[in-house]
């Protein structure tokens, strides 16, 4: 008896274990039928009603190229004044954003500055003025000679330019009416000849200088506009010079720009980024760059035509960051498959979803 419970025992495991593996086996089987006819499904939607696509109709567009830099401004005119002598600063007139006078004195030294024996150049110049002078009145009286006078004229002359080259040295001056935009000294500082004292700019307008490779320099014209976007505020300027030879060292050609700054709101050394218009056209056909495929070395798109995709050969001109303006090939009306023509080959019904 416990022989038989067990075999029947045994028997029974054994038809459970077959049905539970037919089960399995079964839904397997089904799931694979329904994902081949899912999958057909999805074929013969396609077959039928196309692959969907966003398309884009083609108008004409403004087009700009620019070319950026990253330069730093300086004043229009713009000089640093250095001393011509050593020696102890005596005084400091003008500070930093100051408004000058051309010639007013910015900076000057001691005039018992033992390098210009600059009370000797005076003294030999009030003297020699004086003799000048009395010469000159005894000429015209008939009192002396020519000889004479062209003498006394010849040494107020020589120390004429002496003086002016003395006090030149322990005097410094502004070059032009300006702005004071940078001080070097302090009162009572010694310093070496050739040594910069300040800066004087104009800033009214602004310059700066770009460097530009072979390539970018010939897009490059006199008189392009250019543009500085700085604290939120558009600055417009121009290409005012360009080079006609590579610098050596930089191995690139310099363009300078020139800004409008009435308002002095930009500042000498400010480093800003300079963008330069090199191209423009109003009405341009454009694209942007992702869609283009390369077909058999040529440039083409996919466009939408009577149902159908269409793998249309293009020709660009002007390039810009994100967009390429297509100057043959495409037309004003055509429709352009923006999404989807990763999916796509020529011929293939598509199916218009925007």
């Amino acid at each position: 008896m416990i022989k038989e419970n067990i075999l029947e025992m045994k028997l029974k495991s054994k038809i459970a274990g077959l049905l539970f593996f037919g089960i399995i086996s079964l839904l397997i089987t089904n799931c694979s039928s329904d994902k081949e006819f899912e999958n057909k499904s999805m074929n013969e939607i396609q077959s039928e009603t196309g692959v969907p696509v966003v398309v884009k109709e083609i108008n004409y567009e403004s087009f700009e190229k620019d070319l950026k830099y990253f330069s730093t401004l300086s004043g229009i005119m713009q000089t640093t004044r250095a001393s011509a002598v050593g020696g102890r600063i005596e005084k400091v007139n003008y500070k930093v954003g100051d408004y000058v006078k051309e010639d007013a004195i910015v900076v000057q030294f001691p005039t018992d500055n033992p390098a210009v024996q600059y009370e000797q150049a005076l003294h030999a110049y009030e003297n020699s003025k004086k003799t000048y002078e009395r010469m000159k009145a005894l000429l015209e009286a008939g009192e002396t000679s020519q000889a004479n006078f062209d003498g006394a004229e010849t040494q107020y002359l020589v120390n004429k330019r002496n003086y002016e080259m003395a006090h030149q040295a322990l005097f410094i001056d502004a070059p032009y009416d300006g702005i004071i935009v940078e001080v070097m000294v302090n009162e009572g500082d010694g310093v070496d000849s050739k040594i910069p004292l300040f800066t004087v700019a104009k800033l009214n307008k602004m310059k700066a200088k770009i460097w530009a490779s072979e390539s970018e320099i010939r897009e490059i014209k006199k008189g392009m506009n250019a543009q500085i976007n700085y604290n939120g505020k558009v600055y417009n300027g121009f290409v005012s010079d360009i080079s006609l030879a590579v610098d050596p060292y930089r191995r690139a050609f310099y363009a300078e720009i020139e800004f409008d700054n009435k308002n002095n709101e930009l500042r000498p050394g400010l480093t800003t980024e300079i963008a330069v218009k090199v191209y423009q056209n109003q009405e341009a056909i454009i694209i942007p760059k992702n869609l283009i495929i390369n077909n058999n070395e040529n440039e083409a798109v996919y466009i939408s035509n009577n149902g159908k995709a269409e793998l249309r050969e293009i020709k660009v001109g002007s390039r810009n960051a994100i967009s390429v303006e297509v100057i043959d090939g495409l037309k004003v009306g055509d429709k352009l498959i923006i999404k989807g023509a990763n999916m796509l080959s020529n011929g293939q019904k598509v199916n218009e979803v925007n």
